[in-house]
């Protein structure tokens, strides 16, 4: 087995450790062509996104002994710790220094540029030129380190590890799903579509607590309706005893059906918008009050302009949604507004949709920013009569989800296809 395919997807990452692993073996190679291997490499992303897996992998690749530096020592004795690190590596070299978690070496999530932590640091990798050790970091947040640190010649390579999406989180998935008992109308398609945007460590945790509740109710295998719990449970933060009332439905409170409109809404205009991005739309009660949301999966393959549109007309469903039904507008279109209101405010300030003359330039009036808040006003009343235009004509669709929702409190993207297909396609 190769030390890299512990690592799931994240090819394009993985093919740039196997360079940086060649170096560091073969270093003789590179040297006779006139260049130095890299000193140092960065991973820096949120946690749970596999930065330490790869990390690993790098070092076994590597064939040099390592030295791991984390902080688990009060300040003033984790100084001393960190140089003993490098000093150790240096009378190993060729060798390794990992500094596991580096954001975390100066008082936790707080920015401190100047920390001494971080100076040591700068100082002992310095103090490693020539000396054939290679600095290796792992970061959540790098913008908590100082730019010096980060600069080339202390770290050579800096590299992003994102949250997994598209072809990486069904190959994540797949493995995770591997040796499970899913029954066959779940895949890692549906699964990651479903996840898109949550880290390899949240998908984990999100198929294994479906499992649990499998468990719980003794069935032989894991569906979709265990791993829709999971997610309200895990995701939403949904109560069991909420989750257990799923699918009794005769819930008519106005309040309830309000909601149940808004979310289909939000449903109906991305589904014509973007026809199957709808993974998940979910009317529930939490602590007495009535809540909804809509998950949708955007295909990257859709232009970057059309897709912030999208976004735009998709949060302005709920209101139209509820305009049309209700004749007024629901609690819950305030947060939809804010999120609308500042979409069109980046595409009129920065992206110029509406003339050059209100970009932002680094100018500041009151004059400029009247101008501005009167084309985004503009806009938005724009893109709602867009999203109103397309529930009038897709009033049979915003009727069956609304009442699915209302029957089962909760639809997945099979749900939503056998809707459309009872009501024709969507206009």
């Amino acid at each position: 087995m190769h030390e890299f395919d512990s690592i799931i997807g994240y090819d394009a990452i993985k093919q740039e450790l196997m360079q940086i692993s060649d170096a560091l073996k073969n270093a003789d190679a590179y040297t006779q062509l006139g260049v130095q291997p890299p000193r140092g490499l960065m991973l820096y992303g949120e946690p749970g996104v596999g930065k330490s897996m790869m990390a690993a992998a790098l070092i076994e690749a590597g064939g040099r002994k390592a030295f791991t530096c984390r902080k688990d020592k009060p300040d003033g004795e984790f100084v001393g710790q960190i140089t003993a690190t490098f000093e150790a590596a240096k009378a190993a070299a060729p060798s390794i220094v990992f500094l596991d978690d580096m954001d975390k070496f100066a008082n936790g999530d707080k920015k401190h540029p100047d920390a001494e932590e971080y100076v040591t640091v700068q100082s002992c990798i310095d103090g490693c030129k020539g000396a054939d050790v290679f600095v290796l970091a792992t970061v959540n947040n790098i913008d908590n380190l100082p730019d010096s640190l980060c600069r080339a010649g202390r770290f050579d390579r800096i590299i992003e590890v994102r949250n997994p999406s598209g072809e990486d989180a069904e190959k994540i998935i797949a493995h995770y799903i591997a040796g499970k008992k899913f029954v066959g109308d779940i895949d890692a398609r549906t699964v990651a579509r479903l996840m898109d945007g949550h880290s390899c460590a949240e998908l984990e945790t999100l198929i294994n607590e479906a499992g649990l509740y499998a468990g719980y109710e003794r069935s032989p295998e894991i569906t979709m309706d265990h791993f829709m719990k999971a997610i309200l449970h895990t995701v939403f933060d949904v109560p069991n005893e909420e989750i257990t009332a799923f699918g009794r439905g005769g819930n008519e409170r106005q309040d309830f059906v309000q909601v149940a409109y808004h979310e289909a809404g939000h449903a109906v205009v991305s589904e014509v918008l973007e026809p199957g991005s709808v993974t998940m739309v979910s009317a529930f009660a939490q602590d007495g009050e009535n809540r909804g949301f809509t998950r949708c999966w955007t295909d990257n393959r859709v232009r970057a302009m059309d897709r912030m549109e999208h976004r735009i007309i998709r949060a302005l469903g709920g209101a139209a949604a509820s305009e049309q039904v209700f004749g007024c507008f629901d609690p819950g279109c305030a947060r939809d507004l804010d999120q609308a209101f500042n979409v069109v405010w980046r595409l009129v300030t920065d992206n110029c949709t509406c003339g050059f003359h209100l970009h932002n330039n680094g100018r500041d009036s009151e004059d400029l920013r009247a101008r501005q808040e009167q084309a985004a006003a503009a806009e938005v009343e724009r893109y709602y009569r867009k999203a109103k235009e397309i529930l009038t004509q897709n009033r049979d669709l915003l009727e069956g989800i609304a009442q699915g929702l209302m029957r089962k409190g909760i639809l997945t993207a099979e749900d939503i296809a056998a809707i459309r297909k009872d009501c024709g396609k969507a206009a």
